[in-house]
């Protein structure tokens, strides 16, 4: 090859080089050149949700004599901000007939949870559990008491970092409790043949949730050797002016007695009676300690 070729070939080498430096140069500068777009979101607080409400396992609320039940609701709240954004969830479990808040609570028929309880957390829900110790006096809305078109209602309010809330309802049957407690004791003492105790106290107090009277039975008394006092021997009374054994004979079946004990409307019961004992020995009898016993049980009231 001519050097004339070798020059012109280098040319074209050098040549190429420039192009491509250039082209290189123009792809840099348009990085350069390039421009920025800011972008934004508001996120908004979306309002949480009340799930169904289930009051006692769906049943009917049974309460228990002079003392407190507890009675559960449950439900799941939801929240599209994550469980987080959920501050407070509270109820409450009233007559439904009435209004309930923390300023009216009250045993007979408003009780107010200020805070229930949450668990299983997880992304956007949480299950919740509100307790009441209800006692035994609250109103019972069965058929034949005061309130039969009443029910039980559980709210459930669910609340959020922008005050947002929701609420969920049920309500529930709570139903009646006839019963009474009975104190003191019946120990007429020695009695010879013929004579007649002197009045032997007791006292009779409704310890449930509606106006009761009570129904009076007894056994023979005996000694445990096959001597026996008849049970009409003993008589009972609401007033303490039995004087010479005056009364109402008490019998092996249950009799009901007018004692009018209204519903009580305290958790320590402010319902109940006096109930005065007395008892006329036959002659002739058999000497000994004799015993038995004596059933007082709360039925509706006469």
């Amino acid at each position: 090859m001519s050097p004339q070729t070798k020059i012109s070939l280098s040319w074209l080498v050098v040549f190429l080089m420039y192009g491509v430096i250039a082209i290189g140069a123009t792809i840099i500068l348009k990085d350069v050149l390039a421009d920025t777009i800011q972008s934004s979101v508001t996120v908004g607080n979306e309002p949480p949700t009340v799930g169904t409400v289930i009051l006692n396992g769906g049943n009917d609320i049974v309460l228990a004599e002079n003392t407190t039940v507890t009675v559960i609701g449950t439900t799941t709240v939801t929240d599209g901000n994550g469980y987080n954004d959920i501050t407070a969830v509270t109820s409450t479990l009233y007559l439904n007939n009435t209004t309930c808040s923390s300023g009216l609570a009250d045993p007979n028929w408003c009780y107010y949870i200020s805070s229930c309880a949450t668990s299983n957390c997880s992304g956007s829900s949480c299950d919740v559990t509100c307790s009441a110790n209800v006692w035994f006096i609250a109103e019972p809305t069965s058929p034949t008491t005061s309130y039969p078109s009443a029910d039980w209602q559980m709210d459930i309010t669910v609340v959020d970092s922008g005050n947002n809330t929701d609420t969920g309802t049920t309500s529930q049957e709570l139903l009646t409790l006839y019963a009474l407690d009975v104190d003191g004791s019946i120990s007429y003492g020695t009695i010879y043949p013929g004579g007649t105790s002197t009045e032997q106290l007791t006292h009779a107090t409704n310890t449930g949730n509606y106006q009761i009277d009570v129904a009076l039975s007894g056994v023979d008394m005996d000694d445990g050797s096959g001597h026996t006092i008849a049970v009409g021997q003993q008589k009972y009374s609401s007033s303490s002016n039995m004087g010479d054994w005056v009364g109402t004979a008490l019998t092996t079946t249950a009799s009901p007695y007018n004692l009018d004990l209204p519903k009580p409307t305290a958790t320590t019961s402010n319902s109940y009676d006096d109930l005065y004992w007395m008892i006329k020995i036959p002659d002739p009898q058999y000497p000994g300690t004799y015993t038995g016993t004596n059933t007082i049980s709360a039925i509706d009231a006469i």
